[in-house]
């Protein structure tokens, strides 16, 4: 199956929350954070993950900066509900 790639730039809504978890008996670094995007009057809020050596590029982020961010959007259903996540490839602070 192929992703569609994109590319998005938004402002960082609050100071990104790392965490990590087991894969394969290794364990697995990673940052979760909100961008939001606005148009005109509207807001649209991103959830993002970064895995692995991506995640120490987090650690300079403050609430407000403007990300660029390269990934795609992953789905996953849950119980009937959907859950909508940005998996980033490669990002940075402009």
């Amino acid at each position: 199956m192929e992703r569609e790639m994109l590319n998005i730039n938004a402002n960082l809504v609050k100071e990104p929350t790392f965490t990590s978890f087991q894969k394969d008996g290794e364990e697995v670094q990673v940052v979760n954070f909100t961008l939001v995007k606005k148009y005109g009057k509207g807001k649209e809020y991103i959830n993002c993950s970064a895995y692995g050596d991506k995640v120490e590029i987090a650690k300079e982020f403050d609430k407000g900066d403007f990300i660029h961010i390269f990934g795609y959007y992953k789905e996953r259903h849950v119980e009937g509900k959907t859950y909508k996540n940005f998996v980033v490839k490669s990002y940075n602070k402009i």
